[in-house]
């Protein structure tokens, strides 16, 4: 996306402690309009993230700005932020029509077209049964409907969604990712939490990977794959002739180790792209029968790991 697109959201070196807990360690990083997957593991810092990017808490230190430089509790920034948290925390004795549309009532829509808006996106949802149905009726998967139809009904510039596809079935997945892209089409940035690389992978075009409260990395999907891609530690080979292989291997590639399982070797290298260029002419050398070729530690757990080791 264009430079000249304005930030949506900027954070500088920004940190968050609770007590000598650090929760976000010097984070920087700027977001504009578009669908972002906020990915890391439980316990990454992704809800401390998300709170932070509300404004619901402040950095113990840096700073955190929103729409080109405005700053937290800014009159500016009214109804520009929408959110739906994890928890569920939803007013239990009120309608789920009466729920969205009092949101939309105070981010300034009339009495009429709150309810108009309110109705659209819960029957596009699938409670068009329930648009009067107490919330305390409703199931896990409603309730969550619903949590999400008033973050999405609002036409906020930040959308902040965390893990909103938990208890949904599939269909109502697709429509939730449906309703995420028409937001991010005009001009909001969709932040989307999960711990779950392949839940956002369909969704998302940018990718903000957490580990242990820091930043790791950013960038397309592409960027990401290319780091998962390059960060790989191992070669796994089943073969019927592991020594043999083994050997071969040594000649052309820098193996800082082998090891060796029944049917198999194992390679590890700094350089993995080399052990696989030099294993088309140690499979003929070695005249070994090949049933299966893995790279391991390209996984995503495994990338947020290696990342958080390069910024101690």
């Amino acid at each position: 996306m264009s430079e000249a697109v304005p930030e949506v959201l900027r954070l500088e070196r920004c940190t968050r402690r609770f007590g000598s807990r650090v929760a976000l360690l010097d984070a920087t990083l700027s977001l504009r309009p578009g669908l972002v997957g906020l990915l890391g593991p439980n316990g990454a810092g992704k809800t401390t993230f998300l709170r932070l990017a509300a404004g619901l808490i402040g950095p113990t230190s840096g700073t955190v700005s929103w729409l080109g430089g405005h700053q937290r509790r800014d009159p500016a920034l009214a109804n520009a932020i929408s959110m739906a948290s994890d928890g569920d925390q939803l007013p239990v004795s009120d309608t789920a029509q009466e729920f969205v549309a009092m949101l939309l009532q105070c981010a300034g829509l009339t009495g009429d077209q709150a309810d108009e808006r309110a109705e659209q996106v819960l029957r596009r949802l699938g409670l068009a049964e329930k648009l009067d149905a107490p919330i305390s009726t409703l199931s896990r998967g409603q309730r969550q409907r619903v949590k999400l139809a008033q973050a999405l009904a609002l036409p906020a510039s930040l959308v902040l969604l965390d893990e909103p596809l938990n208890g949904l079935d599939p269909v109502w997945r697709m429509e939730v990712a449906t309703l995420m892209n028409e937001a991010a089409e005009r001009g909001a940035c969709v932040i989307v939490s999960s711990h779950i690389l392949e839940e956002v992978e369909a969704i998302c075009e940018r990718l903000v990977l957490l580990y242990r409260g820091r930043v790791v990395a950013s960038g397309t999907q592409a960027e990401i794959r290319s780091l998962l891609s390059t960060r790989g530690t191992a070669v796994r080979v089943s073969t019927d002739q592991p020594r043999e292989l083994a050997r071969a291997l040594l000649v052309d590639a820098e193996i800082s180790a082998l090891q060796f399982e029944p049917g198999a070797v194992i390679a590890h290298a700094s350089q993995l792209a080399a052990v696989h260029s030099a294993l088309p002419a140690a499979i003929v050398s070695s005249g070994a029968k090949i049933a299966e070729i893995e790279t391991q530690g390209d996984d995503l757990v495994s990338l947020f790991a290696a990342l958080g080791e390069e910024m101690r």
